[in-house]
């Protein structure tokens, strides 16, 4: 998944989010300005047969990124459909808040791509500010293209009010992956479908070993951005409701949520506080120092011809609830609102996220491992393929258990911020559980009072 740590994160980067918000009366204006388009896209009634050159231009992929052979091999493909149609290729950004921050730019340009990059929930920032269009009446038309191949969860972060705005090429939800080898080593049996929270911590402390800087599990917790369904919802609880207009982070469910993610760092200790271990988390479980690691299928991407051990991916453990409630974000390429071909634009996604096995990127994930794909008849597909991981086939059923990854509205910055902020305090043990989520929800809710209806202006 492409810029993992803002997915893991939030809908960008925590140090500078601030600056898009700070300035949001000027940038909301001058996109407004630049990107005035709010009709549906174009009625695909252009000639693809018959058509002059034209040069259509994304954002969406570096050539420097280490997937970009699968998406060269996927383009010339579509050249080789559309020989009228280049598709240039600007190159991408270092993280998903730049790329934000470069496409309101070029609003303000307007000088926006034709076909544009959306990570997550941006794309309901460039729904309210009318910077991308609507594509329903394509998918209504073009019923090869098979919408329903994809999962639920993933299209509508993509959508509102009825409309889809965007084409999700990754969508995934938190998963738990293992470490085989450890697991049989200290005498742990492996993750099972039954499998709980309280199974998760039994295992974790038979794992632990600080002597050997050894951890049973190596997680962050609970951290805001889009995972929080996942980390909340086994025990009934709810970071923002689907309103996003109240939060529940102080509820009885919430705060035995929070109360069992703070006792793994303090009271079993078989979890490292986030900023007490040198390297990354992939980078430790790599070195065969964690038992489990959570996160979206695309995290065995990074592994490979790395591991030197078994590392299947297992299903998100059961709550006290007794249900299997986890979180989910993912990617997607929107058409912009100032483009001169609408339907030429389409044209190309439409291949690019098809079903065609050399033209569609997904197809290509699949040859050359350089990403997981979304639609299910890929996923089938990628079960064969030697770069998919053990248990991989759990997947696409797991999505229909992936809450959306809320809030996805603008108020996202402000609460997240919030909740990172508070928790600072959390991880120093200075407020317990209880007074944690309590700060957490006299702050919030004010913000979310205000966010009413938010998701009815576009």
């Amino acid at each position: 998944m492409e810029r993992s740590e803002i997915r893991r994160n939030g809908w960008m980067g925590r140090t500078r989010r601030t600056l898009l918000v700070s300035g949001s009366t000027f940038v909301v204006g001058v996109v407004l300005a630049a990107c005035g388009g709010e009709g549906e896209a174009g009625k695909g009634e252009v000639d693809l047969k018959n058509h002059p050159p034209i040069k259509l231009t994304t954002n969406i992929m570096d050539k420097g990124n280490p997937t970009w052979p699968a998406f060269e091999a996927a383009d010339k493909a579509i050249k080789g459909k559309y020989p009228w149609l280049t598709m240039e290729y600007l190159g991408g950004a270092n993280s998903s808040f730049d790329g934000m921050t470069k496409v309101v730019a070029d609003a303000a340009a307007g000088s926006l791509p034709d076909m544009i990059y959306a990570q997550g929930s941006q794309i309901q920032f460039y729904i309210s500010k009318k910077t991308v269009l609507p594509i329903s009446s394509y998918l209504s038309k073009d019923k090869a293209f098979d919408i329903a191949d994809f999962p639920k969860v993933a299209i509508d972060m993509y959508s509102r009010s009825g409309q889809v705005f965007a084409i999700p090429y990754d969508h995934g939800p938190q998963m738990l992956w293992y470490n085989a080898e450890l697991f049989k080593k200290r005498g742990v049996t492996p993750p099972t479908d039954k499998w709980t929270w309280d199974d998760v911590l039994e295992a974790a402390k038979k794992i632990t070993d600080p002597a050997q800087n050894q951890w049973g599990i190596l997680d962050g917790g609970p951290n805001a951005g889009w995972s929080m369904a996942a980390y909340l919802g086994p025990w009934g609880g709810e970071w923002v409701d689907d309103s996003e207009t109240k939060t529940g982070i102080a509820s009885a469910p919430s705060l035995q949520a929070m109360q069992y993610w703070t006792d793994l760092f303090f009271k079993y200790k078989v979890n490292a506080v986030p900023g007490s271990f040198q390297g990354s988390i992939d980078e430790m479980f790599l070195q065969g120092k964690v038992g489990m690691r959570l996160g979206g299928p695309w995290t065995y991407r990074g592994w490979i011809g790395k591991l030197n051990f078994e590392a299947p991916i297992a299903n998100w453990p059961l709550g006290s609830s007794g249900k299997r409630i986890s979180g989910s974000m993912g990617s997607g390429y929107p058409i912009s609102a100032t483009t001169k071909y609408r339907d030429e634009t389409w044209a190309y996604m439409s291949e690019l996220v098809g079903k065609d096995p050399e033209r569609s990127i997904l197809w290509q994930f699949i040859k050359t491992g350089l990403g997981t794909p979304i639609r299910f008849s890929a996923m089938k597909e990628f079960e064969k393929s030697k770069f998919a991981p053990p248990n991989v086939a759990i997947v696409a059923p797991a999505e229909k258990y992936a809450a959306l990854g809320r809030p996805i509205s603008p108020a996202k910055f402000d609460v997240d911020k919030i909740f990172t902020e508070e928790r600072a305090a959390l991880l120093k043990q200075e407020v317990g559980a209880k007074e944690f989520v309590d700060k957490v929800a006299s702050r919030v809710a004010p913000i979310l009072e205000k966010n009413k209806g938010w998701d009815k202006a576009n």
